[in-house]
């Protein structure tokens, strides 16, 4: 089979990441770049285009298509010329939560229609914001796009997106498959504000002249690949129901593949429901906002610990117990029961930096576990396998063995940047260049950890999570 070459580019909360890859029968990540993902609009698309023109040049030949992944809930207000009349509103952006209920009350239903939890991040509440707070400038827009479309546009002079990141908007229907001009209406704004819907294996369109400041010749296929952590589970193999994806990153995501779902029980737990990438599964997601962000919360606040050194030097398989429960949750907690008054709470005695590590990281995994728990409780059947993605399995390798040792067979991604890779791939498949039934990143099985009391902190973690809720 002739080599191809595709590549992919993931805008995460913290880092732009560009893969270059290599499908035959196999997949093969060639090469890597990476920078700061910045605050506005036009850094992001110098960004984007520094590390695709990076990767393009590592090429030894013709590259066949550009798939695109990006955290979703964030965007920028465009004027008509789609110059960016605010910096980049992420979703972890402060808001003000009387739009959530302002939202909420014209539209009570919304939440279980949409399969979106009612939060501070979705553009629906960042519209209403912009009307409440800045009129000039939402009078002044005439298009909201989200971070990829920004850059697909860059590339193709096209507006358009994915259902995986419409989805998560609020201001579509269930599973993003077209807009709502109702709810969209009803917060004094147009359907034509927002980017055309395809509809999954449809390009946003081919690169246009503009794509030389990417490094990249006219007339290649570019397709919006979807949600990172969505993108991450599929390029993993993580596509029939009762598989799940674990997505490690500034925050992180439980991401479960189900084939029925009470969507207003999950949606009333903080779970979103949606679609896989390639629009022939449902998803149970779960999220959490402190991942990565706990880590990097923790350094701030407890600078003399130097945690995230403790942590990559941490056993990966024989694992000491710390003594205390940690409750992770600096900024709330999105699920399950959802708290957005949750705070971090060191529940025993922190004898040491180190044991502060190990105390911090079983209740990380702790957590993430319940949120799986969960999800497999609202799909009525448990995991059957579970695949760990992201760059903080490699910086701290006792993490996918912790995350083992709960009985589930599990994997771990061995290529770098999986979500960059994986849009890649997608892309490559939709462009017909690799099988329908695609290949999939390379994967490791994970040996769990040993010699733990696993069971015994993971029962101390749920009961002070109860305590805390009773309190």
């Amino acid at each position: 089979m002739r080599a191809t070459f595709v590549l992919g580019l993931d805008i995460g909360s913290s880092t732009t990441k560009a893969a270059l890859v290599e499908v035959t029968e196999e997949v093969s990540v060639v090469h890597v770049a990476r920078r700061r993902t910045p605050s506005d609009a036009d850094d992001l698309i110098t960004a984007a285009a520094d590390v695709m023109r990076e990767c393009a040049a590592a090429a030894s030949g013709p590259i066949a298509a550009i798939g695109i992944a990006a955290m979703a809930e964030s965007g920028a207000a465009l004027d008509a010329g789609g110059n960016a009349l605010t910096p980049l509103l992420r979703w972890d952006r402060g808001v003000d939560r009387s739009h959530v209920h302002t939202l909420l009350t014209q539209h009570p239903g919304l939440p279980a229609a949409t399969g979106i939890p009612a939060t501070t991040k979705p553009a629906a509440v960042a519209l209403l914001a912009l009307r409440a707070e800045r009129p000039d400038v939402f009078g002044a827009m005439r298009h909201w796009s989200g971070v990829a479309d920004i850059v697909a546009h860059a590339l193709t002079g096209e507006r358009a997106t994915d259902h995986t990141l419409a989805a998560r908007t609020m201001l579509a229907d269930f599973g993003g498959e077209s807009w709502n001009s109702g709810v969209i209406e009803s917060l004094g704004a147009r359907t034509s504000l927002l980017p055309e819907l395809r509809a999954p294996g449809e390009p946003v369109g081919a690169t246009s002249a503009a794509a030389r400041r990417f490094g990249l010749a006219r007339g290649i296929p570019v397709h919006i690949a979807g949600h990172d952590h969505a993108v991450g589970a599929w390029a993993t193999a993580v596509r029939r129901p009762g598989e799940t994806a674990d997505s490690l990153g500034t925050a992180e995501a439980i991401v479960r593949v189900t084939d029925a779902v009470d969507i207003a029980r999950a949606v009333d737990a903080g779970f979103s429901i949606g679609r896989t990438v390639d629009g022939t599964g449902v998803t149970i997601l779960g999220g959490s906002p402190t991942c990565g962000a706990m880590l990097a919360w923790w350094d701030a606040e407890h600078p003399e610990d130097r945690m995230l050194s403790q942590l990559t030097v941490l056993p990966t398989h024989e694992w000491k117990d710390g003594a205390a429960i940690v409750l992770p949750y600096p900024s709330g907690r999105q699920c399950p029961a959802p708290d957005p008054d949750a705070r971090v709470r060191v529940l025993g005695d922190t004898r040491s930096p180190v044991d502060r590590a190990h105390s911090l990281l079983q209740s990380l995994v702790a957590h993430a576990r319940w949120i799986r728990e969960t999800a497999d409780d609202l799909a009525g059947s448990p995991t059957s396998s579970l695949s760990v993605v992201g760059s903080l399995t490699e910086r701290i390798p006792a993490w996918a063995p912790l995350i083992a040792a709960a009985g589930v067979p599990t994997s771990v991604c061995a290529e770098q940047e999986p979500v960059a890779a994986g849009a890649a791939l997608l892309a490559a498949v939709r462009a017909g260049e690799a099988r329908s039934d695609a290949p999939v990143l390379e994967c490791t099985k994970v040996t769990p950890s040993h010699g733990a009391g696993f069971e015994d902190t993971y029962r101390r973690f749920l009961a002070a999570v109860t305590a805390e809720g009773e309190s």
